[in-house]
């Protein structure tokens, strides 16, 4: 039963995600948002200018900013391994390695916490709920959203957005751009993004009457999908937790009488 509950979830968070990846790029990909009449905009002819920057058309009256200005951006830092202390606390620390091995469009928890000595030891930042996570090195390009404060480690530059922005679009929007991110990077071991180049990238910022509109769809989505993530993770927790128990015998799964007799209280 856990088990058709996962997949259950797990489908039910790939079509809220389809629903969202298509939205975002029917508005800002190919800029067919509703105009002022409720109609596409491009494709019931609004203008459209040539921006240099994009090496694309974008919406009249539209403006390009750096990432800079859409969000600051942190890098993170590990404290020592040596010393025992600086980990087990309640502060959650995060690794490219948990976002690999979560697959998850938001993450809450990692396989390590720090302790606030260590999180004093080093140079990692504390991050709001509703911070964007990128892995900038080994690899490039892992994607996140905080769902709870947390810091990281030196893999990841992150953002978190300021007026005018919200998390969802820098999300959607670094996804869509990541190939062009992806050869920012620089290095001989492995390839990184430096926070400075990821400052001056450019991003279209979108005018506030459509952002609220845009929010207002896509947030409901994401609430729905993270709850799907807590509930699925519940599940395998109890699956976890009743695996060796079934195999060693400590356990059985045995039918139970049930009383099907509604007269009865």
């Amino acid at each position: 039963m856990a088990i058709l509950h996962q997949c259950g979830n797990r489908e039910i968070n790939r079509n809220l995600e389809a629903m969202a990846r298509q939205l975002y790029d029917y508005w800002f990909v190919q800029f067919d948002f509703p105009d002022e009449n409720g109609k596409p905009y491009k494709s019931s002819g609004g203008k459209m200018v040539w921006n240099e920057r994009l090496r694309r058309e974008i919406p009249d009256n539209w403006v390009v900013e750096n990432l800079s200005d859409a969000a600051e951006i942190y890098n993170g830092a590990t404290p020592s391994t040596a010393v025992q202390s600086n980990y087990g606390g309640d502060i959650v620390w995060i690794t490219p390695k948990d976002l690999s091995e979560q697959q998850c469009k938001f993450v809450y928890h990692g396989a390590r916490n720090i302790s606030q000595q260590g999180y004093d030891s080093c140079s990692t930042h504390m991050l709001p709920t509703h911070s964007l996570l990128m892995s900038s090195r080994a690899p490039i390009g892992l994607l996140s959203i905080s769902e709870v404060p947390l810091c990281t480690n030196q893999g990841f530059k992150s953002f978190v957005p300021k007026d005018g922005y919200d998390v969802f679009y820098i999300f959607y929007y670094i996804r869509q751009q990541l190939p062009k991110i992806e050869q920012l990077g620089t290095g001989t071991t492995f390839k990184e993004v430096s926070r400075e180049d990821l400052m001056r990238f450019p991003i279209l910022k979108i005018p506030q009457g459509l952002q609220r509109e845009w929010l207002s769809r896509v947030e409901s989505m994401a609430e729905r999908q993270f709850k799907s993530v807590l509930e699925t993770d519940k599940l395998k927790k109890q699956r976890d937790e009743l695996l060796p128990l079934l195999m060693n015998g400590q356990v059985s799964v045995m039918p139970t009488e049930v009383n099907c007799d509604l007269s009865h209280d």
